[in-house]
């Protein structure tokens, strides 16, 4: 099921994303376009001064420095915004300085605690056993006292995992949009780089051919404007991604100008598909979804504003958090749907470029024997590059569809209208 969560906030851990290759977020482009917006958004309220991060106790010292090796990788992305996104760390922060007024009395307490045992040591070897006495009853009294403030201190963990919870789910389910984003543009960019190499190399070949009457005017003018198109795309979509690698880095703790390499998407494991139990996650959805725990926590209608309820008000608010089961329940539908969608046309990808590179062998092989020209096997392997291209869109297309179902269980499935 999808509803099983790896880590006690929800957020897939590095070990369970790389091992179900289970992802996140919301269904269809336009979806996909909001939810990179909200995350592009994200990053100009982010603070640019970094606090360092330590070590937690938990992680061992390779997984840690991994974490630092300049390169980020998908499965880190987790670990990365909550040791290292500049909002998590200010909120960390902030609750660690609220409890460091409780450290400071443990301190006190334990001081005052060896100065009553010297105090009744004393006493004792004096034979002053009534000040004895009453060291001893202020010992136990501030034992009590250091006790309860340790007890205090023990708090702050469960403190700040619940107040980044939600923020540290929605940050990594906006950065493992952004590195589909990424990595999709780049998939982009080495079909268009081969296409400007490829048209390049039909332009001045027609233009050579012109010169001697084997190419048209139309053949030269076609060759060019092909070439200059895939140079302005390229040049648009190198743009687009420095954009996105930028607000990636700030969200996962770099300086945005960082020697930070994005590393690539997992290939989708399809057989994660088949294990899905969509009436299961569908039981468990409803108590992972923070727009559902709203409606569940918020107060019933008060048109007095008397601050009483009535059952009727009680009744209205059941019945809406309700509908809003059946409208997520309608919402992982359509995910489901999607996902079967993309995984069909990932096939059909993986056909099409199989059929293609056995094509482009072919051409190859005649080219080399002399039976094949050098403009048609240009073009040839053209249609080669862009099935090749088509193919790993398809793949990440179906990565982009399972992160968007795994959301749509754990927390922010969108209620469908």
């Amino acid at each position: 099921m999808f509803g099983e969560t790896c880590r006690a906030d929800g957020v897939p851990g590095r070990k369970a994303l790389a091992r179900r290759r289970v992802f996140a977020g919301k269904e269809g482009r336009g979806g996909q376009r909001r939810w990179l917006a909200v995350a592009l958004a994200v990053t100009f309220l982010l603070p640019q001064s970094v606090l360092a991060a330590e070590k937690p106790a938990d992680m061992d010292q390779e997984t840690w420095d991994r974490l630092q090796d300049n390169v980020l990788e998908y499965d880190e992305l987790g670990d990365r915004v909550q040791n290292f996104n500049p909002t998590i760390q200010q909120i960390v922060s902030s609750i660690e300085d609220s409890f460091a007024g409780v450290r400071d009395n443990v301190n006190e307490y334990e001081e005052t605690l060896n100065d009553l045992e010297w105090l009744y040591r004393k006493a004792k070897e004096e034979g002053d056993y009534a000040s004895a006495a009453m060291y001893q009853v202020n010992k136990k009294i501030a034992m009590q006292m250091a006790n309860g403030y340790i007890k205090s201190e023990k708090k702050m963990g469960t403190t700040i995992e619940r107040s980044t919870r939600q923020a540290r789910k929605g940050l990594t389910s906006g950065c493992q949009q952004m590195m589909l984003a990424y990595n999709k543009m780049a998939v982009n960019k080495a079909t268009l780089e081969k296409q400007v190499e490829l048209y390049g190399a039909l332009a001045a070949m027609s233009g050579t051919q012109g010169q001697i009457g084997m190419a048209t005017q139309v053949d030269i003018l076609s060759a060019n404007a092909n070439m200059h198109s895939a140079q302005t795309s390229l040049v648009s979509l190198t743009d687009q991604m420095a954009s996105i690698k930028r607000s990636l880095l700030l969200m996962t703790g770099w300086d945005s100008d960082s020697d930070v390499a994005i590393g690539t998407i997992p290939k989708a494991d399809l057989s994660q598909i088949d294990r899905i139990d969509l009436e299961a996650d569908k039981v468990i959805a409803p108590t992972n979804n923070y727009t559902l725990i709203e409606m569940r926590n918020a107060a019933p209608e008060d048109p007095d504003g008397n601050g009483k309820y009535s059952n009727g008000a009680y009744a209205s608010r059941a019945r809406g958090v309700e509908q809003g089961k059946q409208q997520l329940s309608i919402t992982l539908d359509s995910l489901y749907q999607t996902l079967l969608e993309k995984r069909a046309a990932l096939q059909a990808a993986d056909t099409a470029f199989q059929a293609a590179q056995l094509k482009w062998n072919g051409a190859a092989l005649k080219y080399q024997m002399g039976m094949l020209g050098r403009a048609e096997y240009l073009g040839e392997e053209i249609a080669y590059y862009a099935a090749k291209g088509a193919y790993e869109s398809a793949d990440l297309d179906v990565s982009q569809a399972m992160l968007n179902y795994y959301w749509g269980v754990n927390g922010f499935g969108e209620l469908a209208e």
